[in-house]
């Protein structure tokens, strides 16, 4: 009998490569108006986020909401967990990212995005761009079909992953509030992708780390720290802020 340090990753992945993508599959085309409908809410809170000033910020907030409701129910909830176990114990968070999203949106002075020109704006929209334009692609280099194509609105990995941009091109208060939860899923998804073989896992590392590197040196910066004001709201400063 195999003693417990025996067994490594890949003998608690339950599922091959071939059903976790028909997966996506599946959703596409039973929910493609919802996941077409997510998409483009996406794309819209990514083009309001990387504007300069504040203009949208509850919008991006209540959008990215519920993005992430639709997205733990439409998909982990539905799809993904009849399939892998350990997707029960991180499933809450997704509730609870949402509730923290309309938590900020509801603030009196909510979390303020916009271009900021500094190395986190960089790293941030960087992020994004991979999570709503490159992501999808990936599974075409691969030799998956188009109908497979993992969306961020609807796909767990690619929104957890914008998510991070998002947050990164935020400034306010408790903004970090907002990172455990698509952090904690970068890293699982990256586990599990790894196990399959799969390069992609290591762009869902590579986003982690940055993520991190990106806080601390905002940390370090004070941008953190600083509180919005009221006039900061009223008239964004330049861009070199």
């Amino acid at each position: 009998m195999s003693e417990w340090w025996d067994y490594g990753l890949a003998d608690f992945l339950l599922f091959s490569p071939r059903v976790y993508y028909r997966l996506f599959e599946t959703l596409n085309s039973v929910w493609w108006i919802a996941v077409i409908a997510a998409f483009v809410a996406g794309l819209v809170a990514a083009g309001m986020a990387m504007r300069h000033g504040h203009r949208g910020n509850r919008v991006i907030l209540v959008l990215l909401a519920l993005i992430w409701a639709w997205c733990g129910y439409g998909f982990v909830w539905q799809y993904y967990q009849p399939i892998n176990w350990a997707v029960a114990y991180i499933l809450p968070g997704f509730a609870v990212e949402a509730l923290l999203l309309l938590i900020f949106a509801a603030r009196p002075l909510p979390l303020r995005f916009g271009w900021r020109g500094d190395l986190t704006s960089y790293v941030g929209a960087g992020i994004m761009i991979v999570a709503l334009v490159v992501y999808p692609f990936v599974g075409l280099i691969e030799g998956r079909d188009w109908i497979q194509a993992e969306l961020f609105g609807s796909a767990a990995d690619p929104t957890a992953l914008g998510t991070l941009g998002f947050v990164l091109m935020a400034r306010g208060t408790w903004r970090w509030l907002l990172l455990p939860v698509p952090l904690v899923w970068c890293g699982f998804a990256s586990a599990t992708l790894w196990v399959m073989d799969q390069q992609v896992a290591y762009v869902m590392l590579a986003a982690v780390w940055l993520t991190i590197f990106s806080g601390w040196l905002d940390l370090k910066n004070g941008v953190t720290t600083r509180r919005l004001t009221e006039a900061e709201l009223a008239h964004p400063p330049a861009a070199s802020d």
